[in-house]
This record gives C-alpha cells, structure tokens and sequence, in this order.
C-alpha cells in the first residue's frame, strides 16, 4: 500500500484528512429540496403556449414538479383559445393523479392579499376559485396553500381547515416586493390562527434572510449554498426552497445552485417529512405579515375605497334578497350574485394593488377595478332596489336592517320632488313620531333622516305623516351659501360631547370633552385635533393646516345631528371637512375633501432622480413625511389593537414608522384601529373608509395616512388625478376595544341601515328572522343555497362564547357545516311555541360557524 511507504508523521496526517472527508462528505451530500411552479393568469399573465410548454418540459424533465398557482378563470380562456393543447395539459394531470408532479396550491379567484380584505371576500375568493378549478379539473384536491405574494392573514388557518387543506407554507421567497413574514422556526411550524385552529407550515426560517443583491427576495428562492449549508448548520433537516415563475417565463425547470436537490411539489414535501420532525408552535399574528405598498398613493387610495364599498353593498343585498327570499318566497338570484363577486374578487388581485398603472392606457390595472366594481355595484343596487316590491308610493317606509343585532340609529332616505315644502312627521309602529331632520343638498335633492329601531336581520315600518310643523327653507337648509364664519371660537354641544372648534387653527378640535365619562378632556393641551400635516419636499418644509386661518360653518343643526363645515387650505392647496356630531351616536364623523393645484410633491424626499430597484431606503415606506390626519389624544396611552379579518391583534410596536425595506412593519388600518390606555379603563376607535396605513410614534398617539405622491414601486410616478376624498370616524368608549363594542360599531357604520318607500298598509309591521344574537357575535354573510339558507356567525370577542340564539322559523333540520359544505355536526333546537327555535351556538374567540336550515319556513 501507498501507506507503507511514508513516514508514521505522513501516514498520521494523511489519516486525518481522510477523517475529516469522511465527516465532511456527508454534509455536502445531504439533500435539499426545492419547489417549482408557475403564477400568473388570463388577467395578469399567461401566454397562449402556457400549456404546451408545460406538458413538453414535464416529459423532458421526469424529474421535475410544479406548483400551479393560476386564477382559475384563466381556464374560461384558454380552454377555447388554446385548446387542443390545453387537453392536452388536462389528460397530463389527470394521469398524474392529485399526488402526482402537478399540484394546485392557491385557487382563489384573484390570489388577494388577504389582509386588506374582509374575511367573507376571502371565504368566497376560496369558494368561487375551487368550484372553477374542478370544472376543468375534476380531480384536483386542494391540499396545501402556497403563493408567491404575500397573500397571507393570520386568520387562514381557520380558513383553509374550513376548505380540508391541512398543510401551508408560510413564505414567499422570489415576490417580496409588497412585502414578507417573519422569520421563524426552522423545518415546520404550527400555525396557530387566532381562533386556536393549528395548521401544520413551512415558515421563512429564522436563518432565511432577506437577500442583500435585492428589495423582492429572500435567500431561499435559489437554494444557494451558503443557504442550504446555513439551514443544515442551525438543524434545519430537510430544508426547501422555492420559487414560482411568472407564467410566461421559458426557461424551464428553475436550477437550484445547491446539489443534491429535488423538485417536489408541496403536498409531497410535507408528506415525505411527517413524523420525521417535530413541529415548533407559532402564534402568528397579523403583525408578522410586513406589507409594503405605496399607502396614501390616490391610486391605491382609491381602489382600497372602490373595494371596500362593493364588499359593504354587495354582503348587505345579500342579506336582504336571503330575507325577501324568506318572508316572501322571491327567488334566489345566485348567478347574478355570483357574477357580483366575480368582478368584486377580480377587484381584489394583488396586482391592482401593487402595479394598479400597469397596463395599456384607459386599461391599467386602476381602470379595471373602476369598472369591476362599477359592475358589482350596479348588480347589488338593483337587487337592494327591486326587493320587497319597492314602489313609489310614499306614504310607508321600511327600514331593513342587515346586521344579527337591534339597532336604534339614523337611516337617511332621499325624498322624491313633491316632498318639498310639506309639513310632515315620521311614525314608528306604535303610533309615536320619532326624532327626525330634513337636508338639502345643493342642487335641491331633500333627504330624511331618522331614529329608527329595528330587530335584527329584519324589517321595521314607519309612516310619513301630516305635520303642523313647517318644512325649513332652502336657506335653512342649506347654509353653504351664507357661510357663519367667525374669528371666534366656535362651541358645539350635544349630549354625549363638548366641543371647542378653532378657526384661528385651522378649524382644528382644541377641546373635545366627554360628558358621558366623566367630563373627560381627548385633547392634549397645546395640540390640535384633526389637523393635517404633511412634509412638501419641493418647498422643503412641513405644512400644516393649523398654520392657517379657516372658516367655519354650522351647516346642519337638528334633532338628530349637528354638521360642522371647515374650510381651509394647506401649502395652497384648498381643503374642507365636515364633521357630524350625533345626539344619540358616540361616533364623530369626518369627511375630508382636498382639491389639489398642480402636483404637490409630498414625502420624505424626492427620489426621482436616484430611484433605484435595489435601494433598501425607498420614500414611499415613511408615513411621518406623508400628509395624514392627526389625534394627539390626551391621557390615553399608546396601547394599539387593530381589526384584521377575522380577527383583532394587540400591537407590539413601539411605533409605526420604517423607512427601509428590511425594517418593514405592520402598520395596516384594515376597518379601525383602538387606542387606550395601560388599564384599558377608556378608549377612542379611529375607523377608515378603506385599507391604508396608521401612524403612532413617540410625538403622535394615532394618525391616519391621507397623501403620498412621488416615486415608489419600480420607479412609477405615483402622482394626482383628480381631488382626494375619504371618511373617517371617532368613537371613544368606555374600556377597551372589546368592552366598547367597537367591532360592532364598526359594523354598523359600514353597513348602515337601508330605507325604503314600500307599497300599501303592510300586513306585517315588523318581522325578523333572529330575535337576539347577543353582543359580540356578528352575521358576516346570509344566503340561499340549494333552496337551504346558510348563516355565518363570527366571534368578534377574544373569548369563546355560548349563546342561546332564538331564531322566528320553524325547520327541518339545522347543520353546522364546514366551508366546503360538509356537516360538522346535527344541532338539536329546542321548540319554544309559535313557530320559534332556540339553539344553542359555542363558538371559539375570533371564530366563526356557519349552520345551514334546512326546509326552514318563517314565522308569519
């Protein structure tokens, strides 16, 4: 042997290098694993040879699997643009089987962000995109969640149990441009949801970096070496990476740098790891989601509101056809609904969001959501307006009321013509007038509002009678035109407030007292409540609009309300709010309008000239610089809690504010955020028209992000396009967040009470399909399906809760059922006489139940 002939110093050596290869070896040749797939569709991105170039590099590569996360509407297409080639790719994954080289991993419609929708528009994003997927793939299971945005929230977990998935990953490697998750964990996690619902995940390691060459990945999107060696160093066993091509991208099978390495599909990887490795528990919340987009950008702005209002009018004519269908045997119209949140879900895909002026013009991606919501808008309208056989007949009026719970509030109702100048009362069922105020608008359109009280998920009927009181003028009405300006000080009182509007500050609020709690003052001394305030990087200089003198006008005062109008301008631009103080509503509404000269440039700093993909430090990220509205609330605190769908979450941060791409933190107003103090003995809920970003540092408890306008997302100029207009609200309450029923108030105000003129003395003046469902439970969707009625009930608490629920019908059989419509279980209701039912319903905090009647008949 070679050995014989060196030295025992030699051999000594050698035998030690041999040692350590043989230490080494293994290590080197330990397998990783890597996920391949394809993203994109018919809207975003999917070639017509797609198909084809799937099945061909399938057969060149016996060795490799895909991921497919493709809007299932795509299929609509292709199927007959391409469709011999498109068979071909169905009889692929057919014989593959559901455990083959092919897996579906998101099916939803429009692959939605999550977190800046509601939770019902992600159960139907779900619903409607696995119906569609298995009308081209019958076969096809849906056993993992996985996305190359980051479309995550923390309630999935509930979500996709719902659906029978029972894995997800947690993660998206090659797409960060809007954003990532924490890192955590290693090899798999439990992902705990905020009902308590686990689902086993792959997480972004707590190794896994984001990459320092980029501003949209993270390291594991190419299976590097030094990545993979980091993974098996810190006792990651079996790591994965991953990386879901842009459909339209003809390379073929991603390479990993790291070898050895397969290609699994997700389902397989986790099936191949079960048992092997112990998952860690993770309670994620809604804070390790980091979303970066272009918050206070008008076009982001506008297609968060266009959203939000079809989401709000489409769940209330829901509601309303399911009670018409109910009380008065109207047929169901679901392929009209089901259009309705085709366009809704389509309104929703991230790539509005995050490219909304990408796209030829007069069709980027802003113009879609223009006329999809346009068009879900128009479908809700029209069922809310031809139900109950509305007419015009003006002597009755019937408010519906689409919330689980009794409501005592105003309802609005625009008045035809001849309601000019007469002298009339409103009359509840009882024969009593109730508290009601006439408005003008402008252009002479009168509108009533009124108190009215309404059972839940029900009707109540009221009558428009003659009156010995005077109908106010025109010019009583409408004050716009003989404004009541004033240097002094001006005083509003109502019965929940005491208020102190400023105009030598900007019209801004410099006391607001609350009476009901002890006199309490919300402002701190010296600052100014409502104020705008923003960084105008071209003057070099923070403008306020408390530097300025404005005017003030009392443009409403009446039983119901007093309406407030202030004028101002900021940096010259000119602006008006007007602010609704109620008699009988805690809530303070605000609605700011800005009517822009030019193009202001406002942030940070201007990045025009040295916009770089690359730059961890982008402009866009930094809210203190944008124009936002400010509460510099007294006595308070600065404990944050935030709703999220499906849940609500306690801030952990010390503020808001970032500026970097690797520092990125939750800041998402999705319907409100909370304020109260460290013993939670009070509180103010500040409530947004749409989803934007909220401000807390250590100058400022809260505020709210209004305009930002400059570089951002691929050097795009994010510019004006016409006047910003939102509505916001206050609601300061006892307690915290919980106590002060601010989840319910926030549904109240955005799906308010709907009035209409109904014909004849009606037989029924008041009908409704629940008699209580309690506080903190919430109906968050009502249909007709298969002739059954289906109910969804969410927990709006952070406790689980047990609630007898009577129900005004008589039934067959009551289900609780899963999302997919499976029975969970039988309930045993309990007869209590004329045509009654009570159940009993447990449901988990932050949970929710959805029970189906069967053959269910209405107590007349």
């Amino acid at each position: 042997m070679v050995l014989e002939n060196l030295s025992q110093k030699h051999r000594l050596s050698v035998f030690i290098l041999f040692c350590f290869l043989l230490v080494k070896i293994p290590v080197l040749s330990q397998t990783a694993w890597f996920t391949d797939g394809y993203h994109g569709g018919i809207y975003g991105h999917y070639p017509q040879w797609q198909a084809r170039f799937m099945v061909e590099q399938l057969e060149k590569h016996p060795d490799w699997a895909i991921n497919l996360e493709i809007e299932p509407e795509t299929w609509d297409t292709i199927s007959v643009t391409d469709a011999e080639n498109f068979k071909a790719f169905q009889a692929y994954f057919e014989k593959e089987g559901p455990s083959g080289r092919i897996e579906f991993v998101n099916p939803t419609w429009s692959q939605p962000y999550c977190y800046n929708i509601s939770g019902e528009s992600i159960i139907r994003q779900f619903h409607y995109g696995m119906a569609k997927t298995r009308e081209y793939f019958p076969s096809a299971s849906f056993v993992t969640y996985a996305v190359e945005e980051p479309c995550f929230t923390s309630s999935l977990p509930q979500i996709l149990k719902g659906f029978g998935y029972k894995y997800a990953v947690l993660r998206n490697p090659n797409t960060c441009w809007g954003g990532y998750t924490s890192a955590f964990g290693k090899n798999l996690v439990n992902w705990i949801g905020p009902d308590g619902t686990s689902i086993p995940a792959v997480p972004r390691y707590a190794v896994e970096e984001l990459s320092t060459e980029s501003t949209w990945q993270t390291e594991s999107w190419t299976n590097s070496n030094s990545f993979i060696e980091k993974c098996f160093a810190n006792g990651i066993q079996f790591p994965v990476g991953m990386c879901f091509q842009d459909a339209g991208w003809d390379g073929g099978p991603w390479r990993s740098e790291y070898q050895p390495m397969r290609y699994t599909t997700w389902t397989n990887y986790f099936e191949m790891i079960k048992g092997k490795v112990e998952p860690e528990d993770w309670h994620f919340t809604q804070e390790d989601i980091k979303p970066g987009l272009v918050w206070g950008a008008q076009v982001v702005q506008e297609i968060a509101k266009q959203v939000r209002e079809s989401e709000n009018l489409l769940v209330t004519a829901e509601k309303m056809a399911a009670m018409d269908y109910l009380f008065n045997g109207k047929s169901w119209p679901e392929e009209d609904f089901a259009e309705a949140w085709r366009t809704l879900m389509l309104a929703q895909h991230h790539d509005c969001w995050i490219v909304p002026y990408n796209g030829r013009p007069g069709d980027t991606w802003a113009d879609k959501v223009v006329r999809w919501t346009e068009a879900t808008n128009q479908i809700a309208s029209e069922k809310i307006s031809n139900l109950f056989a509305r007419t015009n007949n003006t002597e009755y009026i019937r408010v519906y009321n689409t919330l689980g719970s009794a409501r005592k509030e105003e309802v609005a109702l625009i008045l035809p013509e001849h309601f000019r100048g007469r002298k009339i009362v409103v009359i509840d069922a009882k024969g009593k007038p109730v508290p009601h105020q006439l408005s003008e608008s402008v252009d002479g359109e009168v509108t009533l509002f009124f108190e009215a009280s309404v059972p839940g998920m029900g009707y109540a009927t009221y009558w428009l009678k003659q009156s010995d009181k005077e109908l106010p003028s025109k010019k009583e009405l409408d004050l716009s035109s003989e404004k009541l300006t004033s240097s002094e000080k001006l005083a509003i009182e109502t019965d929940y407030y005491s208020v102190i509007i400023d105009p030598a500050h900007g019209g801004t609020i410099t006391s607001l007292i609350d009476k009901k709690k002890g006199n309490k003052q919300l402002v701190q001394n010296g600052k100014y409540l409502n104020d705008l305030r923003g960084f105008f990087y071209k003057e070099d200089r923070f403008y306020e609009g408390s530097e300025n003198q404005a005017t003030v006008s009392v443009m409403e005062e009446g039983e119901l309300f007093t309406r407030v109008k202030v004028e101002n301008q900021i940096a010259g631009h000119n602006y008006y709010q007007l602010i609704t103080f109620y008699e009988n509503n805690p809530r303070i509404d605000f609605t700011l309008h800005i009517d822009w000269d030019g193009q202001p440039r406002i942030g940070a700093y201007d990045q025009s000239d040295n916009y770089e993909a690359t730059d961890r430090n982008k402009a866009f990220y930094n809210d203190d610089y944008k124009l936002h509205v400010r509460f510099p609330f007294s006595d308070i605190g600065r404990k944050i809690y935030k709703n999220a769908p499906f849940d609500v979450t306690e801030s952990k941060l010390d503020n808001t504010l970032y500026s970097s791409w690797d520092t990125i933190k939750h800041n998402v107003i999705l319907n409100w955020v909370d304020i109260t103090g460290q013993e939670q003995d009070y509180g103010v809920a500040l409530f947004s028209d749409h989803a934007t970003s909220y401000l807390q540092s250590d100058s400022l408890p809260l505020g709210l992000t209004v305009q930002y306008t400059g570089r951002a997302l691929w050097g795009r100029d994010y510019s004006i396009h016409g006047p910003t207009e939102i509505r916001y609200a206050l609601l300061p309450h006892s307690g915290d967040w919980e106590r002060g029923e601010v989840e319910k108030a926030s549904s109240q105000w955005n799906e308010p009470m709907v009035a209409q003129f109904t014909s004849g003395s009606p037989e029924q003046q008041e009908r409704s399909i629940l008699e209580t469902i309690g506080d903190n439970l919430e109906i968050t969707s009502m249909v007709v399906e298969n002739g059954n009625l289906l109910v969804r009930i969410y927990n709006t608490s952070s406790r689980e809760i047990s609630r007898e629920v009577t129900w005004n019908c008589s039934v067959d059989k009551i289900e609780q059922v899963d999302l997919k419509g499976d029975t969970i279980r039988e309930l045993s209701p309990v007869d209590k006489g004329a045509g009654r039912l009570q159940t009993n319903i447990t449901i988990p905090q932050f949970g929710f139940v959805t029970l189906r009647f069967i053959d269910l008949q209405i107590k007349e």
